[in-house]
């Protein structure tokens, strides 16, 4: 397990230096939506397709066998579909969600031509949601976060449970100190917390990730968990 809550201790790193700077992209991507009040989604999804693939998910994938398990997987908040396309050419069947439908016909579109694995698409609030096909592989980019808190264990637990012997899940939780950490709506968690969180898995990855970003109204804390996990 690697567990990092400087990202200088990890910085000889390649796939570090590059998650970083992914990292970085990310918090202006997720600034930006968030600024723009989720009112123009179309520029956002073009924006998003100008970033390299996930450093996160590639890792997460070496933990996989290739000849175990099935080729399930499931992209929770699939956004843009930058993700559903690198599993789907990696050769996995993937269900993608998302509450925007725009989210869900940008990824349709994105991943045409992509031989592989097979998309199959559902348009919902995570707060819907009841039950998630058994998986070998669950991705929850920065999703998570934006699922109110009094729903979450239940979302954790369909997460948790959809898993296969082996499965991985990989994806990011927000630390109690993000900018954002006064929305009632979203979920953030303590180191504690978060580590309870994946006490019943196998912990590969458990990266803190904390530094403040430019925003138009200034400098915000930018607090997150990097998590790559699997069940036992």
């Amino acid at each position: 397990m690697t567990y990092l809550r400087q990202p200088w201790v990890y910085a000889r790193s390649a796939e570090f230096r590059w998650s970083h700077l992914f990292s970085r992209w990310y918090v202006a991507d997720m600034i930006i939506k968030k600024e723009l009040e989720l009112s123009d989604w179309e520029a956002y999804y073009q924006a998003s397709e100008q970033r390299r693939q996930s450093p996160l998910l590639s890792r997460a994938l070496s933990f996989i066998s290739a000849n175990e398990g099935s080729r399930q997987a499931v992209d929770l908040g699939c956004g843009a579909g930058m993700e559903t396309r690198q599993l789907l050419a990696a050769g996995w069947d993937v269900l993608a969600i998302d509450r925007e439908t725009g989210a869900i016909a940008r990824t349709s579109a994105l991943s045409q031509g992509v031989s592989g694995g097979r998309l199959t698409s559902l348009a919902c609030d995570f707060e819907q949601l009841t039950q998630l096909p058994a998986s070998r592989l669950i991705h929850a980019g920065l999703a998570l976060p934006f699922c109110r808190p009094e729903y979450f264990e239940t979302l954790w637990r369909l997460v948790t449970a959809a898993l296969e012997p082996g499965g991985v899940f990989v994806g990011h939780l927000f630390g109690e100190r993000h900018g954002w950490a006064a929305l009632a709506h979203m979920t953030f968690q303590t180191e504690a917390q978060a580590r309870l969180l994946c006490s019943n898995l196998e912990l590969h990855l458990f990266r803190e990730f904390e530094q403040p970003s430019a925003t138009l109204q200034g400098d915000m804390a930018w607090h997150r968990f990097d998590i790559i996990a699997s069940k036992p």
